[in-house]
C-alpha cells in the first residue's frame, strides 16, 4: 500500500495520476487520491484526496475531503472538508467540520451543519403491502 502524500488519512488504494480523465461516477473504498480530471459525481464513505493537479468538475460526497487542486462542484463531507493552501474550490460546501488553509480559494457557500448520513442503501416502500 502507498502512503498519501500529505494525509493522515491512512493508506491509499486508490490513485488517478496526471493525464488521466474519467466521465461518469466514480465510487470508491478507503482512501482515493485524483490527480487528473473527473468530470460527474464522486461518491464514498471514505477519504478523497484531491492532489495538486487534480481537477474535478463533480458533485462530491464522502466522508473525508481533502482538496488541493481545483474542484468546480458541491461538496458534502460526512467527517471533514479540508481546502488545503493552493487549492482553488468554486461550489456549496456542507460538512460537520471545515478547514480553510491560508492560500486557498474558496467561493460558494459554506454550511458547517451537520452533513446528511453516509449514502447508504435507499429503502423503497412496497406498494403492495400495508402499514399496520
Amino acid at each position: 500500500m502507498l502512503k498519501a502524500k500529505g494525509a493522515d488519512s491512512g493508506d491509499l488504494n486508490g490513485f488517478m495520476d496526471v493525464g488521466t480523465e474519467v466521465e461518469g461516477e466514480l465510487r470508491f473504498k478507503d482512501t482515493f487520491r485524483i490527480d487528473g480530471v473527473v468530470k460527474g459525481k464522486i461518491v464514498s464513505d471514505n477519504t478523497l484526496i484531491v492532489g495538486e493537479s487534480g481537477q474535478i468538475e463533480a458533485d462530491i460526497e464522502c466522508g473525508v475531503i481533502s482538496v488541493r487542486g481545483t474542484v468546480n462542484g458541491n461538496i458534502v463531507g460526512h467527517e471533514r472538508i479540508e481546502i488545503l493552501a493552493g487549492a482553488r474550490v468554486r461550489g456549496s460546501l456542507l460538512a460537520p467540520k471545515l478547514v480553510v488553509e491560508e492560500g486557498a480559494f474558496l467561493q460558494g457557500k459554506c454550511d458547517t451543519g451537520d452533513a446528511p448520513p453516509a449514502a447508504g442503501p435507499k429503502v423503497v416502500p412496497n406498494p403492495n403491502t400495508r402499514a399496520s
